[in-house]
């Protein structure tokens, strides 16, 4: 969206569709604090923006983290039972028979 100053007068466009659309909005101040409202809101929804992608990064390094303690702590109990002479069987542990 972008602010057009002809004159005194203070219009917006927009595309819809393949055409672009001038909306008259106001004249002089009332226009003017029309449109820097309106920029306003374009800013806080950047803001939001850029701080859901920051928590987006964030939850992912968390994840592989967790990925990569979930992956050693397996192997952990994997070695644990195995020394404790279980053994697996179709994807389930099994105490090994005498």
């Amino acid at each position: 969206m972008a602010y057009l100053r002809k004159g005194r007068y203070w219009y917006k466009s927009r595309r819809e569709g393949g055409r672009v659309i001038c909306e008259y909005i106001g004249c002089g101040d009332t226009g003017r604090l029309c449109a820097e409202l309106d920029n306003q809101e374009v800013r806080q929804r950047a803001r939001v923006r850029s701080e859901q992608q920051a928590f987006a990064v964030q939850d992912r390094e968390l994840d592989r983290t967790l990925d990569t303690i979930t992956e050693q702590l397996r192997g952990l109990v994997d070695t644990a039972l195995t020394v404790s002479g279980y053994h697996k069987h179709s994807g389930t542990w099994r105490l090994a028979r005498a």
